[in-house]
């Protein structure tokens, strides 16, 4: 079914009608002090009391809401204007150390150019067969358990550290890599980031953040939580953008529109569901408008899909059947040009 561009945006407006001069500051920050307020419980009642691997589940689960809130913020879905946005954003991201406007920069790229070979952001496409020797000697689906593990508890870091999947720098092009070349979130030097003293902004929020935990003795109740909340975050972002049949495209074949496409929405739990502000369950709609607010989210999939038709992507494979698929099916691409697909 082709679908144009034209028709999605009668959509969108025709639903934007419908709030029209509604504040959207107010109701966003419901959902921080609901977030923070679950929070705070586990913490409460759960960190003394539960098994450490438990509370650490439950608490970094309930983090990821907050998470999610940070990333409508870095998308101006959070408030009415740049300072609610950006104010908010800064906070609850640096956190939970994520650098606030260098994840902004990079994570709007990601959505112009979603599923782009070349221009791309997080989990792009290796042209190598990596690891050949490993997945020999491991077999295939143990290879799929180990790179599951390591996607969920160090993708994130070696993403902000090293833009480990991240898109393709000057340097990658190149015949020869240059050595000890920065791509990092944390200065504004780096080859992947945009020159702002906002970098380095970022970098000091994460910093206060660590130095607080220090301070107050809270690294042990901190660091559990914070893996788990990275799995989420990794999971995510994953998965809603591999599969076997999901399209990456080169220059000459990419669009806005194609990329924004590539994008499946997933069955995640009811609870998860909720307490994440619907980010699995309505992907598609946020890559084809990313200012919308979670909690018009759902309506907005709705209608947006019976323009879509057929090319809105739904894949009701349980959430860890279709991590096993990815890390076993979803390995490398032939090439950078034309329309490629996953090989194993």
């Amino acid at each position: 079914m082709e679908v144009n561009q034209k028709e999605i945006n009668a959509v969108l407006t025709r639903l934007d009608e419908k709030y029209k001069g509604q504040s959207k500051f107010w109701y966003s920050l419901f959902f921080v002090f609901r977030d923070t307020f679950i929070c705070w419980l586990i913490y409460q009642f759960c960190y003394t009391n539960l098994n450490y691997v438990l509370y650490s589940g439950l608490m970094g689960t309930a983090m990821t809401g907050l998470w999610v809130i940070g990333h409508e913020c870095g998308h101006g879905a959070f408030g009415d204007n740049w300072l609610q946005n950006d104010a908010f954003g800064f906070v609850i991201h640096s956190t939970l150390l994520v650098p606030y406007f260098s994840w902004k920069y990079s994570h709007n790229k990601h959505h112009k150019y979603t599923n782009h070979l070349i221009l791309g952001e997080s989990h792009v496409p290796s042209t190598k067969k990596p690891y050949l020797s490993v997945r020999k000697v491991l077999g295939d689906d143990a290879f799929a358990i180990l790179d599951i593990f390591m996607h969920l508890f160090i993708g994130w870091p070696l993403y902000l550290v090293y833009n480990f999947s991240g898109g393709r720098t000057q340097s990658d092009m190149k015949s020869k890599l240059i050595p000890n070349i920065d791509k990092s979130h944390f200065t504004s030097s780096s080859q992947v980031m945009k020159p702002s003293w906002k970098i380095e902004l970022s970098t000091a929020g994460c910093l206060a953040t660590i130095g607080i935990i220090v301070y107050y003795d809270l690294v042990y109740a901190y660091v559990g939580p914070y893996l788990v909340v990275n799995a989420w975050l990794v999971l995510y972002t994953w998965l809603q953008h591999t599969h076997p049949n999901v399209p990456h495209y080169g220059p000459e074949d990419f669009t806005f529109l194609k990329g924004a496409l590539s994008t499946l929405d997933r069955p995640y739990p009811w609870l998860i569901d909720q307490m994440h502000h619907h980010i699995g369950t309505t992907h598609v709609l946020h890559h084809v408008n990313y200012s919308i607010p979670h909690y018009r989210a759902e309506e907005y999939t709705r209608e947006i899909k019976k323009v879509l038709g057929s090319a809105y992507l739904y894949d009701n494979t349980s959430i860890w059947k279709a991590a096993f698929i990815a890390a076993r099916q979803c390995v490398y691409v032939e090439g950078l040009t034309g329309t490629q697909y996953y090989k194993y």
